[in-house]
């Protein structure tokens, strides 16, 4: 949507509901953050949000606090309503149909527990936005009903719409709306990197098992025992901080290796490091890989869900091959806990079970990004200049409330050409 475009859609405001969860501060709730600020600044907007959680993360406050109003989903009064009896939170989710009447509901994932805003606001008001739900396991039957009832819904990539279509047989019409880059901004200019220097690793995720980061610590064992001055920043936490600490205590890694929270300021994260390592399981697009070419950093990730579309393969990084099974994974210190049953490989257009690249593999690719200062300034550029066209966040906004504006107006969305 061009400039021209966007001021005649904003000029008529848009009531807009956000579902959406925000007990965590991942990537979906970190999206939604910067959505909201920057779709207030773009269009007219009423934005309201009923948080889908029991709590808010601290770092939404300032989020939220930029929307005209905002309720909890399941709380009244700072209580909890129970479940039983179930015409309580029937009545809840009615109430703030008629307290919020939005134009247009943007169901944010969850996808498996969307019914109750359908039946409080019916289909023709409901956009569902799937960011990664789909993969996840259980819930099997809800997730299909609730897609039977919806007659278009927006997706992050191009993997979640082959996902949506190919494992869940959904026949709606599907708009993909690639996430954009969250960063405030691009690299000013291409990185460069002496061939001697130490190399500075990093991972960004949550500390969950999906996100594969014993690999990175395997990666970071790999470089270290072929010579490379190599270390690994892990920005993030989770559960399994306390299993990596003791992998990297026994790969003999731990005094190369800084576990870093949950950091506040991604860009400057970005900034310290010469390789972004995501060897993830399941990416449905992969922001962080996009945050980090936006910063002129190349990518080593797994070619696996959306990655692909996000790392321009030998060009503003890697993209490596998924070879190994979940047996391989486990031996490597890897835990199987609540991975998604499925994911989508890009290469052959199929749904297949979970695989992991090698950090034999991954250990290469950091090697040719970090082998020639040329070929490093080269992929830095190229990172670059590939979020520039490809995930510019306004574009991202302007494509969501594009949609959101037709839907309110139509009941669904135009097939794409």
């Amino acid at each position: 949507m061009d400039a021209a475009t966007t001021a005649e859609a904003g000029s008529v405001p848009l009531s807009l509901t956000h579902y959406v969860s925000l007990s965590g501060f991942g990537g979906v709730e970190q999206q939604f953050a910067a959505f909201v600020r920057r779709a207030a600044e773009r269009q007219a907007l009423d934005q309201s949000v009923v948080a889908c959680s029991r709590r808010i993360h601290t770092l939404h406050r300032e989020a939220l606090a930029g929307v005209g109003h905002w309720r909890y989903e399941k709380k009244v009064c700072g209580f909890k309503l129970p479940q039983r009896p179930a015409q309580l939170r029937r009545a809840r989710y009615r109430w703030l149909a008629r307290t919020l009447q939005p134009d247009v509901a943007l169901l944010w994932n969850r996808l498996g527990e969307q019914a109750r805003v359908l039946d409080a606001l019916g289909p023709r008001r409901c956009l569902y936005w799937e960011h990664g739900s789909a993969w996840l396991a259980g819930g099997v039957e809800a997730k299909r009903a609730v897609l039977d009832r919806l007659p278009a819904v927006i997706c992050n990539s191009r993997a979640a719409r082959r996902m949506l279509e190919l494992h869940w047989q959904y026949r709606g019409v599907v708009r993909v709306c690639p996430n954009g880059m969250r960063s405030p901004q691009l690299a000013a200019a291409p990185r460069r990197r002496a061939a001697d220097a130490p190399v500075r690793l990093g991972t960004a995720s949550r500390l969950v098992p999906v996100k594969a980061t014993c690999l990175a610590i395997h990666t970071l064992a790999a470089l270290v025992e072929r010579g490379v001055d190599a270390w690994l920043d892990i920005a993030g936490d989770g559960p399994l901080r306390g299993d990596l600490a003791a992998l990297a205590d026994a790969l003999g890694v731990a005094s190369r290796l800084r576990f870093r929270g949950v950091v506040a300021d991604m860009a400057a994260f970005y900034e310290q490091i010469d390789v972004l390592l995501h060897p993830a399981l399941r990416e449905p697009f992969g922001v962080v890989a996009a945050e980090a070419a936006a910063a002129g950093c190349p990518v080593v990730c797994s070619a696996v869900d959306g990655l692909p579309e996000v790392v321009a393969h030998e060009h503003g990084g890697y993209c490596v091959p998924v070879t190994a099974g979940l047996e391989r994974f486990r031996a490597l210190g890897g835990s199987t806990a609540g991975l998604p049953p499925v994911v989508y490989d890009p290469v052959t257009d199929r749904i297949v079970p979970p695989r992991i690249c090698e950090p034999a593999a991954l250990a290469d690719a950091v090697m040719r990004v970090i082998a020639d200062p040329d070929r490093y300034a080269r992929m830095s550029a190229a990172a670059i200049a590939h979020v520039r066209t490809a995930f510019d966040f306004d574009a991202h906004v302007d494509d969501v409330l594009a949609a959101a504006r037709e839907y309110a107006a139509t009941g669904t969305l135009a097939p794409a050409a």
